[in-house]
């Protein structure tokens, strides 16, 4: 045997064929290292985790600065294969910073494990471990939690708790049970400190947000950080997660592809959520079938359903498009999890948002600015390029302008970033819309998910279907 398969062996299969052979020794053992250890306590203070964050920064910063100087002296091959260490390198320190500090540090993690050019690849690999397979907090801090919502251990509420987790991510850990019925359940259990970490973390990005509002001057960063500060916080509270989980059950209990796990509401507290579980395969582990165009086409209509579909249908939009939340079942079915990050959005708004779409697809540019005040881009009255602003609109709604399906990978989430805060010649006037923080993430989570499933989509079809009120399917 190798050292490479040496290294390796204490990976979980699952594991070992994500991250295959990335990285050098000292990376490997230091994501050793950070998968192994539990019992840390997470930071709460803003001292702390603001340090946590800036020594990520610093560090990347400095290898970065280095390596630009050696490439005065470097051909492209060198250059490039510098550019990829330092990625993988830099991504091994995020892994084991983000995995100490959990919160919202952790939710950044996540997202930069899936979007495309972030990264290097192999960096992408080492932080998509930050997406189910973090590092659990000790048992005995579970029974506590329990003790806690319950006034019991584990043990006298099921018939059967397995006390190590399935699964490990941001703000809590998984772990399967037995009800005394014999129904298998999922158990999420709180990380304790977590709400004080994430409210720590908003006051840093408060604090933050008064250098944007000098620079951005145009965007209403108090109603942006009040937007994600209520979204954040409810993710904290289990028993707000249920109360959506439960809505979403009830409007896919009888969908022929979409699975929403079961509440289990007698078994739920402010930091103990229990649903019946579902097994299967994680998103990368169904990719790695390769599967056909088929089912991939059959995939890419129930994201888009359960995503878009339920905004433009119900006004509820899950917030949290990433490769973690969904198990493949043997089926077909897909199951959606994590439900925290979930906003209800006004009639009003709804409808506002809908107008946009329906403008983009007539490619009607004068709707886009009357619409533009309404919804909260630009101020009664403001001047701004009309021109750039169409624009803009053209390009964010791409997969709406020809009634024909669209292909997700030419729409890359990189492409979307450039043009909105890189290309646009209204950056210092565009006004952000609080409602609309989240739905970016449709443009980057969502559409990189998409772009790897590999399918294109009738957008046009299925999204005129839920404007007239109906599901096509």
């Amino acid at each position: 045997m190798s050292q490479d398969e040496k290294d390796s062996t204490w990976l979980p299969p699952h594991l070992r064929e994500l991250l295959g052979d990335v990285g050098s020794e000292k990376s490997r053992h230091v994501i050793k290292e950070t998968l192994e250890s539990t019992g840390k306590k997470i930071k709460t203070g803003r001292m702390g985790r603001a340090f946590g964050l800036s020594k990520v920064a610093l560090r990347g910063g400095s290898r970065w600065l280095v390596d630009k100087a050696r490439d005065s002296f470097s051909n492209e091959e060198e250059k490039q294969a510098r550019s990829e260490q330092r990625g993988v390198e830099i991504a091994t320190q995020m892994l084991k910073t983000f995995s100490e500090m959990r919160g919202a540090a952790m939710k950044i993690g996540q997202m930069l494990s899936y979007l495309d050019d972030m990264l290097p690849p192999e960096g992408q690999k080492i932080l998509a471990l930050l997406q189910r397979d973090a590092a659990p907090m000790p048992y005995e801090k579970v029974t506590a939690q329990f003790q806690r919502d319950f006034g019991k251990p584990p043990e006298d509420l099921y018939q059967h708790f397995e006390p190590t987790p399935i699964a490990a991510a941001s703000i809590g850990q998984v772990h399967k049970a037995i009800l005394h019925d014999g129904t298998p359940v999922a158990v999420k259990v709180q990380y304790p400190g977590i709400k004080e970490a994430m409210e720590a973390d908003l006051k840093n990005a408060k604090f933050l947000g008064l250098f944007q509002q000098v620079m951005f001057f145009r965007t209403d960063t108090k109603a942006i950080m009040n937007e994600i500060q209520e979204r954040l916080i409810d993710e904290c509270n289990y028993l707000k997660e249920a109360e959506y989980q439960q809505i979403f059950y009830d409007r896919f209990q009888e969908h022929p592809s979409i699975v929403v796990p079961q509440v289990h509401h007698d078994l739920c507290g402010e930091h103990i959520l229990t649903t019946t579980f579902h097994d299967g395969l994680g998103f990368y582990e169904w990719l790695a079938t390769d599967p056909s165009q088929d089912a991939r086409e059959r995939v890419t209509k129930s994201f888009y359903r359960f995503y878009l579909g339920s905004f433009y249908l119900d006004g509820l939009f899950h917030c949290d498009p990433h490769p973690g939340n969904y198990t493949f079942l043997e089926d077909g079915r897909i199951v959606f999890f994590d439900y925290g990050c979930t906003r209800h959005f006004e009639e009003s708004r709804r409808q506002l948002w809908i107008e946009l779409c329906k403008a983009a697809m007539r490619d009607d540019r004068e709707t886009f600015h009357k619409l533009a005040v309404p919804i909260g881009f630009f101020q009664e009255g403001q001047s701004y390029d009309r021109e750039a602003f169409e624009g803009l609109i053209q390009y964010l709604y791409k997969p709406y302008l020809k009634d024909e399906p669209f292909d997700f990978r030419a729409h890359p989430p990189r492409d979307t970033f450039r043009e909105m805060f890189v290309e646009n010649a209204n950056l210092f006037k565009l006004n952000m819309p609080a409602d609309a923080v989240f739905l970016n993430r449709i443009g980057f989570g969502l559409v990189s998910l998409l772009s790897e499933i590999g399918s294109p989509l009738h957008c046009t079809h299925y999204a005129s279907s839920y404007f007239e009120g109906f599901d096509p399917d």
